[in-house]
């Protein structure tokens, strides 16, 4: 067990076979709301040959029938590429993802190589991946990017910094600012602490082209930056002062606790005054941990009281570079013997706590997964499309819309962005005005959202007939609003829910 925990880089092939394994015998996670958002219009370009995404077309006229621009375009044609050698479906979109995540892993690994951190802290590091369970976005090629700019400076490369940040800000602004300010304030520690130079040069170029290529959707293509706008105005990732919820704050423990130890062992360290000073302008791992803690400390303040909680999700990919270097620290003389061990413990805790839903999709999800698997739920899905009646609207959940944007005999629109989400229950309003045929949603979506309106509507409207069909018989955590929140996403039996409206108008 010994000889394990001291083999560099154990924990991460661990994961990245758990990763493999997961999707090739379960297909799993079941993609989540997001991913159809950001991968319909390479499927809507490949099937139909336009670059929009119909299923937002109610809300987001620009992006959903002329041209996608709701997000920066780099992830999309990467997704191009790929999709154009293995197709459309959304296997397809989650092979991409895994691959993108095995290239964020090796460069962490290098990251971990370069500073020189021992096997043991890196193999408590790599446990923290275990909270990566949500990347059917473009994040994971923006972390990837990101990453890749970490180690370049490391490396003492500010030209290769300066062009992969501004790749990370052509796929994700968010993930691109959070990595900005930790570059950032490690180049001026390294400037105060070790006297290195500050790369005046490269860092002016990056800003410069982040500002031109700004200017130049602006003011060359002021349609794409009306269409990256009127995305904005419906979810803005500024929400506005707030005070927190202890729903915001158990949101951030569970998915940062690694980074919460930290600060707090920074903090004790801080207290011993000229040793921890001394360490600082010694050690360029304790300079890239305290730059990291500060910027996702910024990132955790954000979220509590500004910014959208869900952005506490970047921290996860942070986590292992920043729990690594301060394990080295445990290592350098800081610390004694019983306070190392209790230290280990404590990140091997939280180790355990990021890993919940790792756990939950292993477990609870295998079985969701025998049953009803991939391959039985897309059966369902397509028996229900043949039946649609022509020219009918059919809401869907992303994991299904990849199979049903196939469809050319019917309207087909994201069951999350079926009319613009204002004031009131607008899935019931959505219902009333667009008349689907049918309503084809995860676990997920139904408990979350539908099952509620749907009786709704039933009450509302004795005249329609709806008809209930739910295919999964092993119950999952998505129906349970406890469970939800902590494990989300691990069915694909699918919920289908008919209408027959009492006119021959049911279906325009």
């Amino acid at each position: 067990m010994r000889r394990l925990a001291n083999t560099f880089g154990i924990t991460f092939v661990l994961y990245f076979t758990w990763k493999v394994s997961l999707l090739l015998l379960t297909s799993q996670p079941v993609p989540a709301n997001d991913s159809f958002f950001y991968d319909g219009p390479v499927v809507n370009y490949l099937l139909h040959g336009d670059y929009c995404n119909p299923s937002l077309a109610m809300v987001l006229p620009i992006s959903g029938n002329e041209v996608f621009c709701a997000y920066p375009p780099l992830y999309q044609a990467v997704l191009l590429g790929w999709m154009k050698c293995f197709g459309t479906s959304e296997l397809a979109a989650m092979w991409l993802h895994v691959t993108l995540l095995a290239g964020f892993a090796l460069a962490v690994l290098q990251i971990f190589r370069q500073l020189k951190i021992s096997a043991l802290a890196v193999n408590i590091a790599g446990l923290f991946l275990f909270g990566i369970t949500f990347h059917d976005r473009p994040d994971t090629l923006a972390h990837l990017l990101a990453a890749l700019a970490v180690l370049a400076l490391v490396r003492g490369l500010p030209w290769a910094t300066a062009v992969f940040l501004t790749l990370t800000f052509c796929t994700s602004l968010q993930i691109g600012g959070i990595y900005s300010l930790w570059l950032g304030l490690f180049v001026v520690g390294e400037a105060w602490f070790a006297k290195r130079k500050i790369p005046w040069a490269a860092a002016l170029t990056f800003f410069s082209v982040l500002a031109g290529l700004i200017a130049l959707v602006k003011f060359g293509y002021p349609r794409l930056w009306e269409g990256f706008r009127e995305h904005l105005a419906i979810t803005p990732s500024v929400t506005g002062l707030r005070v927190p919820r202890l729903d915001d704050i158990l949101k951030i423990v569970r998915s940062s606790p690694g980074v919460l130890l930290v600060v707090a062992m920074l903090a004790l360290l801080v207290i011993k005054g000229h040793t921890f000073l001394r360490h600082l302008a010694g050690s360029i791992p304790l300079r890239l941990v305290v730059s990291g803690s500060l910027a996702v400390l910024a990132l955790i303040c954000g979220c509590l009281v500004v910014l959208t909680p869900n952005t506490i999700h970047v921290a996860s990919y942070l986590q292992p570079v920043i729990v690594g270097g301060a394990l080295a620290l445990v290592g350098a003389g800081l610390m004694n013997a019983k306070w190392r061990c209790v230290t280990h413990g404590l990140f091997l805790v939280g180790a355990l706590l990021v890993s919940i839903r790792a756990i939950g999709i292993t477990t609870w999800g295998v079985l969701c997964h025998r049953d009803v698997n991939h391959a039985q739920a897309l059966t369902f899905v397509n028996q229900s499309l043949d039946d649609a009646p022509p020219n009918s609207t059919v809401f869907a959940s992303a994991a299904y819309l990849y199979n049903t944007a196939q469809r050319t005999n019917i309207t087909w629109l994201h069951s999350d962005w079926a009319t613009r989400a204002n004031e009131g229950d607008w899935e019931l309003r959505a219902i009333k005005e667009r008349r689907p045929s049918r309503l084809l949603l995860t676990q997920f979506d139904y408990y979350r959202r539908y099952e509620r309106i749907v009786s709704q509507f039933r009450r509302e409207r004795g005249d329609v007939e709806v008809q209930i069909t739910n295919t999964a018989r092993v119950q999952p955590s998505d129906a349970l609003p406890s469970m939800r929140k902590v494990v989300q996403h691990i069915s694909w039996a699918p919920v289908i829910v008919e209408f027959t409206w009492p006119s021959t108008t049911e279906t325009k």
